[in-house]
């Protein structure tokens, strides 16, 4: 299948802005990875802004299939949960461009920004409490505020991310990691 030239030019961004930032990257540079004219760049989009929100569209895409694909391999509500938490974390840990938006304080300024990382708080709240009360419905998890305690789960997600971006050497490492914060999700940390 031929990738449109649109989708190149999403692509070749998404590195692009990996590799510079946001602030640093041109349209130019762009452009240049694109193997494109930046003529191109602007028949498809306005400025830098609207690219960056097409490449953070396009990995938000990229990792909403990921999630769903590991709720498929299996039944439990706990295990679902699982690999929701740890599938989500472990893309966060590996960065990319996604992450940046919902985490950069600069980016933060920018209205499409703020439209984006609502939608996907929005979405993850949204998925997370469908598998609490999966499991409710199963009688895996007590009768519980499944909306409540899905942000409550995504909350400590969001906190754990900068110290599992900066402090882990590996993503075996950062894996271990999120294992162990789901298990105190799900099973505290009482003996």
């Amino acid at each position: 299948m031929k990738t449109s030239s649109k989708q190149q030019i999403i692509e070749a961004a998404g590195v692009t802005f990996e590799r510079y930032g946001f602030k640093k990257t041109t349209m130019d540079d762009i452009a240049f990875a694109a193997g494109k004219g930046k003529s191109s760049l602007y028949y498809y989009f306005k400025n830098k802004e609207e690219v960056f929100e097409a490449v953070v569209a396009h990995e938000a895409e990229i990792l909403v299939n990921e999630i769903n694909s590991s709720l498929t391999t299996s039944s439990s509500a706990v295990d679902k949960l699982t690999n929701y938490v740890t599938t989500r974390m472990k893309r966060f840990v590996e960065r990319g461009n996604l992450a940046t938006a919902l985490n950069d304080n600069f980016l933060a300024t920018f209205s499409f920004i703020e439209k984006i990382r609502n939608n996907y708080h929005d979405f993850e709240v949204e998925m997370i409490a469908k598998i609490i009360n999966d499991g409710i419905q199963r009688e895996e998890f007590k009768s519980i505020d499944a909306t409540f305690t899905a942000e409550a789960i995504l909350t400590c997600m969001i906190g754990f991310e900068v110290p599992l971006l900066t402090k882990s050497q590996t993503i075996e490492d950062s894996v271990s990691k999120i294992r162990s914060v789901i298990n105190m999700f799900l099973y505290g940390i009482c003996t």
